[in-house]
This record gives C-alpha cells, structure tokens and sequence, in this order.
C-alpha cells in the first residue's frame, strides 16, 4: 500500500505499546505465506 508502512505481528509485538498500530488483517504473502499485518500510524503521545 503507497504511503503507509505495514509491520508483522512480530514487529508489532517488539515494538510494545509506544506506537498506534491499525489491523490490517491477514495476507499471503509471497514467500513467507499468510501473515498478520498491522499499519503503522504512529507514535504514542506521552502524557
């Protein structure tokens, strides 16, 4: 997808709670097969 940056579960899982993370849901991917993606909105603001 132009323009938006897209992570694995396992990207998402080591980067914790410090960012916003949308579901993408699941894609085949060429390969590596059916993964759990997730689009990377940004970063927590720190109260």
């Amino acid at each position: 997808v132009p323009g938006r940056i897209q992570v694995s579960e396992v990207v998402k899982d080591a980067l914790g709670d410090r960012f916003i993370l949308e579901e993408r849901g699941i894609v085949d991917i060429k390969g590596k097969g059916k993964m759990k993606l997730y689009y990377l909105e940004g970063e927590k603001k720190l109260a």
